[in-house]
């Protein structure tokens, strides 16, 4: 049972790890299609870039640094 639980908060880890490393390659991208640095970034520039982000992917799907499927979302 020791075991068990040494290897579920290993994997919470793990997965906090890549989410953090997911992050900062996201604002790492960001900062340089905002034509600044990571530290200049802000709320608004963020917000800014998702909807941009968004509209290149409804013009063009391979244009769009991320993967829009809002097919879930309710407005």
């Amino acid at each position: 049972m020791h075991e068990l639980k040494n290897y579920r908060i290993v994997s919470i880890i793990l997965r906090v790890c890549v989410l953090q490393i997911s992050s900062l390659n996201l604002l790492r991208v960001i900062s340089e299609q905002e034509g600044c640095t990571i530290q200049e970034l802000n709320a608004g520039r963020v917000c800014d870039w998702f909807l941009k982000d968004k509209l290149k992917r409804e013009q063009n799907i391979e244009s769009a640094v991320l993967q829009w499927d809002d097919s879930e979302l309710q407005f």
